[in-house]
Order: C-alpha cells, then structure tokens, then sequence
C-alpha cells in the first residue's frame, strides 16, 4: 500500500510539473532584404555570397539575385553579414528588431590588384569606373605598370580609327609604380604581391620565364586576366595549345570587327538586361576587336568555362576568309587561382561604359569567384 501512494504521489508531481511547463515558442523570423552593389554604390552584384553570424558560427545563408538583391528570413538578434563575390566583399553589423526596408550596402574590402597597360586595351577604365578610386584624391585604387613603353608599336595608325588607341588615355591611369613590366615579369614575388593582375592587349615577345613565372603565380592563388594579342604570355599555361585553349594559326587572324555573341551563361544575361537594357534574346554586340585579333580556335568544355559565342570572320593559312562560330571569352582554372581570357577587350579612354564594358565588368568579379 504504501509504495502504491509513493507512486501516486510521483505521478502527481509529473503531471503538474508538465502541465506547468510551455513548449519554447519558435523565434518570429524576420525578412531583412538588401542590395549590394559595387564600389561605384550603382552597379548590382548578382550571385555574390551573403552570410549572417553569431558569434562566429554561420547562422543563415542566401546569394543575391541579378539585380544585387538578396533576401534573409531571420530572427530578432544582432548579426555579423559578410556579402562577398570572390575576392570583392564588404561586412557589417546590424540588429535584426522588426520589419525593415531595403538597405543597399556597397563593396568596400578590395583584392590587391595590378594592371599592365597595353597598346590596344585598356581595362583600368572599367576598373575606375565601377568604384576602385580614392573618394577623396581621385587616384585609382590599384597598380598600373607600364607594359606599352616595352612593347611600344608606332606604325599601327588603324585601330578603330584612333592612333595607337591608347593615344587619347586618361592621365589619371597612367603608371603609378615605380617597377616596370619587366620587373615585375621576372619577380615572382613581386607578382605573388597581387590577388588579380590584370595584362592589356599588347604585342608581347616569346619569353619562357615570363611565361613560367606567370603559371606559378596562378597556381598559388593568383588570378590572371589576358586578352587578344597578350596570349602569348599563356604559351606555358596551355602548355602550348594542349590544355585549356587552342589558339588559332596563323596568329592574329580575326578579321571581324563586331559581332551579335549569344550569351551563355543566365546570370549575366539577367544582369545587362535588368540593369542596364543591355541583351536581347541572350545576345548582345560586341564591337571591341582589333583589326588582326587572335581566335581561339577550340576549347576543352570539361576545364573551361565559355562565357559568349559569336558567328566571325578570320583568314585561314591560305589567306582565304572563313566564317564560323567561335567562342570569344573564357574561364578555366588552375592550381588554386583562375584565368580569364578574352579575343576581344576594352578601348575607351572616358569612364562611361560601352555594352563591351558592362560585359568585363561583370567578368571582372565573376573572374575570382570559383568556389
């Protein structure tokens, strides 16, 4: 009898212990929405990385749309948000308390970046404009290192009707190191000094330390950008035609000087569409080549990434004109860094972009994300 009260009594208290008790209530999220956008504070960033913390432990998790918008559905509470795409990021601090509005916040942490200049290009424009620039001074927010001075060619009178094209340039972008392309060509450590070194179109000789140097580089985490006639310095890296990219011979071929490319890849067609007007039925115009510029001949789809197609115009060993589809501009990794190569690149000396423009620069961050 008296074990059976004992055991009344201890199903009593249970009960009124579990009938006292509430269930945790489920934290209310919120939905926080924000738009990222280049250093410039205009331009969106599409499929850049954003990330809530607490207390260092990755809480939540989205990307951002074509438009730059993302959208996080997360409790009341102060976070830590890194919104990064590649090697371009930004962080910030905010306290999640009820429904908010959108908040644009812009990209502020910057890769180290170096640029050699060429006779027939000119990517430190595009870089300018979308923001890597002191607010206050004016001056650009990377290297720039003379690459023309070396590989200087007088007798090219025809390039989109300008002299030399490069004649007009801003002098803001002139070369603000005191290293020359040389120096940095034979430095490894100077080259290890960049996250993206960026080559401009020019007329460069066969160098093989040039060439090996710039393959180490790459494979230690290096991002290299090349275009047109620069793709001699890639000799090496595509082990002389074997990996990654074909280049056509006879060398600087091209003869188009614009071309309707079909865009491959949905991101950036989105983005130049929704942003910018730019894209129509996944094409868009591309009008930067250089009488003479260098076809990609083939590529292997299994390592490279091939961003636009178009339909072209080259000459063939017999100096008979042949009209194909190829591919214009290309990703393919290596090591733990990337290559991007394009046939075709940019040519204005002002800030304003062209449609060719908006295409490198959505390349330009593209280029380091390759997680």
């Amino acid at each position: 009898m008296k074990s059976f009260i004992i055991s009344l009594l201890f199903l009593l208290f249970v009960f009124s212990c579990s009938k006292d008790e509430k269930p945790n209530p489920i934290p209310e999220n919120i939905s926080i929405r924000g738009k990222l956008l280049a250093p410039n504070n205009q331009d969106p960033i599409v499929d850049a990385k954003v990330v809530a913390f607490q207390n260092n432990i990755k809480q939540y998790e989205t990307t951002t749309d074509p438009e730059g918008v993302f959208v996080l559905n997360i409790p009341k509470g102060e976070y830590d948000i890194s919104l990064s795409k590649g090697l371009f990021s930004t962080q910030k601090q905010i306290t999640v308390e009820g429904e908010t509005t959108q908040e644009n916040y812009k990209i502020e942490i910057l890769p180290n970046i170096g640029v050699i200049t060429g006779s027939y290009d000119n990517i430190e424009s595009v870089l300018y404009g979308i923001g890597l620039v002191n607010p206050i001074t004016g001056l650009p927010l990377f290297d720039i290192i003379d690459g023309i001075t070396t590989n200087r060619t007088t007798t090219n009178k025809h390039y989109h009707g300008k002299n030399n094209g490069m004649a007009n340039r801003n002098p803001i972008l002139d070369p603000n190191v005191s290293f020359s392309y040389t120096d940095l060509m034979s430095n490894p450590a100077l080259l290890a000094s960049y996250d993206i070194l960026f080559i401009n179109c020019s007329s460069h000789s066969n160098n093989l330390l040039y060439e090996q140097n710039l393959m180490d580089y790459v494979n230690n985490g290096g991002f290299l950008y090349v275009t047109d006639w620069s793709s001699s310095l890639l000799n090496t890296i595509t082990n002389n035609d074997s990996d990654y990219l074909s280049f056509y011979t006879p060398r600087r071929s091209g003869q188009s000087l614009t071309t309707t490319a079909t865009i491959l890849d949905g991101n950036l067609s989105a983005w130049l569409l929704l942003n910018f007007g730019i894209s129509i039925n996944d094409t868009v115009e591309i009008n930067a080549f250089l009488p003479g510029w260098q076809v990609v001949d083939s590529y292997d789809a299994t390592t490279t990434i091939s961003w636009l197609n178009g339909t072209v115009d080259y000459r063939d060993d017999t100096n008979t004109t042949v009209t194909e589809n190829k591919g214009l501009a290309f990703t393919f990794l290596l090591g733990q860094g990337a290559i991007f190569y394009s046939s075709f690149h940019t040519e204005n000396e002002a800030f304003d972009f062209t449609t060719t423009d908006r295409v490198m620069e959505y390349l330009v961050f593209e280029m380091t994300d390759i997680e």
